[in-house]
């Protein structure tokens, strides 16, 4: 049964251009589609980094994992805590006695705690 789509002419010579004509192209779609993806690459590459979070709460080790210190997103003396909202930052330090705002980067004096 013929195809619908696409007639095909019955001769070898002109169903060879044919499948050469469709290599070519492939060949070109294939070149495209690498310059795509490499100028995406380079796009991501280029996008500043995300903005740090304005507060940051650090976590203990072991089972419990509870707040052991505050940090402003700034601080680079942690890597392991959660990035945290100005009001759960003040819960934290309001309301756990064992969490202290760290010396380095200063909290608690951000968040205006020590003024009052």
């Amino acid at each position: 049964m013929p195809d619908p789509l696409l007639p095909l002419p019955p001769a070898l010579d002109q169903l060879l251009v044919i499948r050469r004509w469709l290599e070519l192209t492939l060949a070109r779609v294939d070149e495209k589609i690498s310059s795509v993806r490499a100028d995406e690459e380079e796009r991501a590459r280029r996008r500043p980094p995300p903005e740090p979070p304005h507060w940051w709460i650090e976590y203990g080790i072991g089972v419990s994992r509870r707040p052991d210190r505050v940090h402003t997103g700034a601080c680079q003396i942690t890597s392991r805590g959660r990035a945290a909202t100005r009001e759960s930052v003040l819960e934290v330090l309001q309301t756990v006695p064992s969490v202290v705002a760290c010396p380095l980067c200063r909290p608690d004096s951000e968040l205006g705690l020590l003024d009052s």
